[in-house]
């Protein structure tokens, strides 16, 4: 079935499967077919701007654009230009491709969608059907929410699923041309971001180190033509010594000591952006921690658990092991250190370095060496008490002892900064190369940890407006000189969750923020010299790109990712929790954006409320660890989000509730079962039709 295209841009849920309106891709193209890059095109066409080939926007993944009509003294007249909205309930979490007027970008259930990058008519539209996996893994529901784009190269677009499915899809068609399972459910593994590529090769990791089944994570290559398996690069060692049969997992081996391996599988999960280098063909990514989280019960007998919590090398032609840097050795806190890489030629100390940018979870600004690993500097970009200072002879952290939450009886309650999410996560960081500064979206909140037993801990990210008697702001755009290793500005935000990062060639750096605010600053100074309101909360980066000699800046707008869909509190007001959609901006731009008045939602016929006081607060900690992950903490959900905001459960809901959570009535629709009693179970219904009558009374939000 057809998409149907409204005048404005917009369009509303087409089909279940591959909508393609198959323009004349030809005529509209030129003589290029539709998603023509290769590694040749992307070095010789990405230092001129007209396209934005890679997630990076180059293969030095600096999120950087060269263009420049839009400038400090030009952006006060930037407008839109058109907008585009989108059938994705829970935002958009993906940097989009664009290549020769055409848009790719992904969105939640990862559906791909082909855009007219100068009038932002759909082109085609592409379902994987991800949903036909819920009825068997309802726990694919909540990684399917978010998905961190695609991958454009020779033809075809690649698109990775929660499924573990890894899918070339025709460029110009919107049909599947191959498709390969690349990790199993089964075990726990899963997939949220896009594929990568470069040498003519595919490269996708995959997610699960926290799902406590026994997996370890890896990085998988495969032919960017026929889809065949190339390579395997695996994290982590095998609790079977047979398995580790190449040197770098013999190394890894020994650094591991008890059963985590056995019983966990290692985690070490590259779940994240990688960066392919066609100068020295390595591919570089970072890689998450491992199950149990504390280190002395994971690995009892000591070990730095290799290669958990690292930055990577390996060589793209055949998978070996070049180098490894490890961030957080003995990692207790799952920093990982799978945030976005950007490869740099920096001068430092007099000598030019070819160096790589990292800015991880735990809080610290690495620069290494991009051919060796050698670490030349480490400094806190964020409030920092799990290590006083990285020492530069060994590369190891100093630990500090406020955050070292094992050492705390088990009721007492320990503020970790930076927050367990981490300072930095997979928003991405930009990198302007002639001012030779980064500039990193930044959380500056910390995670409350309780309930230290076994290995486990409670954790919940605690908003923090003060420290230390001084105001403190939650959220940060940090702008980072590499050289002097300290900040050289930072712009302060109202909330938390914010947007990745563009730098241009026109002094720009643009960011949107969860505040619905897409804004650009002064990349020197970070003075704000434009904002426009978009009414929704932005997470994904924005890109540029040029047609018709004229620079568009293109942003996706509606938070995406699993932090909103916990904390969606920490991502937007309730006035400006507007609708997905894709919003160009230029000079020339003088569109509206449309009206959108989601209306006030109205709380439903409630049940009386007749549970004790002490049942609503056994509810409270069984719903925080069963259902905060899905439905948001304090029973709060992302608004208008697929995922329902429990609160408003009407009568028929309430009177089913047991069959729902218990027996598993909606599974096909990606709502588990859960193995709990029915007292359990009505407990947590006592604690949600709570919060429903606190927001009914106007003392909720």
């Amino acid at each position: 079935m057809a998409s149907r295209i409204r005048t404005t841009g917009s369009f509303a849920r087409g089909g279940s499967s591959t909508v393609a309106l198959c323009l004349a891709l030809s005529g509209a193209l030129g003589a290029r077919a539709a998603g023509d890059v290769t590694e040749r095109r992307v070095l010789e066409e990405a230092p001129a701007g007209a396209h934005w080939f890679l997630k990076g926007g180059s293969f030095r993944g600096e999120h950087f654009s060269p263009l420049d009509e839009v400038n400090v003294e030009t952006v006060a007249d930037l407008g839109l230009a058109w907008s585009t909205t989108l059938d994705a309930p829970d935002g958009v979490a993906a940097t989009p491709i664009v290549v020769d007027g055409t848009a790719y970008l992904s969105a939640s259930m990862s559906i791909v969608y082909a855009v007219d990058a100068k009038t932002g008519r759909l082109r085609w539209r592409f379902d994987p059907e991800v949903r036909r996996h819920f009825a068997i893994d309802p726990y694919l529901s909540w990684t399917a929410r978010a998905n961190r784009g695609v991958a454009v190269w020779q033809g075809k677009v690649y698109v990775a699923t929660a499924a573990c499915e890894l899918i070339a899809i025709d460029a110009a068609t919107g049909q599947r041309r191959w498709s390969r399972i690349t990790c199993d459910p089964a075990q726990g593994y899963t997939i949220t971001d896009s594929p990568y590529v470069g040498g003519d090769k595919v490269f996708i990791g995959n997610a699960g180190s926290e799902s406590g089944e026994k997996n370890r994570g890896y990085v998988s290559a495969y032919d960017a033509d026929d889809g065949r398996l190339l390579w395997r690069f695996y994290t982590v060692p095998s609790s079977d010594a047979d398995e580790n049969d190449t040197a770098a997992l013999e190394m890894a081996a020994r650094t591991w000591s008890g059963d985590a391996l056995a019983s966990f599988g290692g985690g070490g999960s590259a779940w994240n952006e990688m960066t392919y280098d066609p100068e020295s063909r390595l591919l570089f990514f970072g890689t998450a921690g491992a199950l149990p989280y504390a280190h002395a019960v994971r690995s009892p007998e000591g070990g730095d658990n290799l290669f958990t919590s690292s930055v990577l090398a390996v060589h793209a032609d055949d998978g070996a092991y070049a180098w490894h840097y490890q961030t957080v050795p003995e990692d207790s806190w799952e920093y990982n250190a799978t945030m976005n890489i950007v490869l740099a030629d920096i001068v430092i100390d007099g000598r030019e370095r070819r160096t790589l940018l990292i800015a991880p979870k735990n809080g610290f600004f690495y620069v290494l060496d991009r051919m060796t690993g050698e670490l030349l500097s480490a400094e806190k970009y964020a409030t920092v008490n799990w290590a006083t200072h990285i020492n530069l002879e060994t590369g190891r952290p100093e630990l500090d002892a406020d955050g070292m939450y094992w050492r705390r009886p088990a009721t007492a309650v320990t503020m970790i900064w930076p927050n367990m999410w981490g300072a930095h996560s997979w928003q991405p960081m930009a990198y302007h190369p002639e001012l030779r500064l980064a500039y990193v979206p930044v959380v500056d909140l910390p995670s409350a940890v309780t309930a230290y037993a076994d290995g486990d801990f409670t954790d919940a990210l605690i908003w923090v407006s003060e420290v230390d008697g001084a105001p403190h702001s939650p959220g940060k755009l940090v702008a980072w000189d590499p050289v002097a290793q300290r900040a050289r500005w930072r712009v302060d935000h109202a909330f938390a969750g914010n947007g990745g990062v563009l730098a241009t060639a026109g002094n720009l750096v643009f960011q949107g923020g969860g505040d619905g605010a897409f804004s650009a600053y002064r990349a020197d100074t970070g003075k704000r010299l434009w904002s426009v309101a978009t009414g929704s909360p932005i997470n994904a980066a924005p890109v540029s790109y040029l047609i018709d000699g004229e620079q568009f800046v293109l942003v996706p707008i509606g938070s995406g990712g699993g932090m909103q869909s916990v904390y969606p509190e920490l991502h937007a007001n309730e006035e400006d929790r507007g609708p997905t959609r894709l919003l160009a901006f230029s000079l020339n731009g003088a569109a509206t954006l449309p009206e959108d008045d989601p209306g006030e939602v109205a709380l439903p016929r409630l049940p009386a409320l007749e549970a004790p006081a002490e049942v609503i607060a056994a509810g409270r900690e069984l719903y925080a660890d069963s259902c905060a992950f899905c439905h948001g903490k304090n029973a709060t959900a992302r608004r208008a989000g697929s995922v329902p905001d429990l609160r408003y459960a009407d009568l028929g809901v309430h009177e089913r509730w047991d069959g729902i959570v218990i027996r598993g009535e909606l599974e096909g629709l990606g709502m588990p079962r859960f193995e709990l009693s029915t007292a359990q179970s009505q407990a947590i219904r006592a604690y949600v039709l709570s919060r429903a009558y606190l927001l009914r009374n106007g003392e909720g939000s």
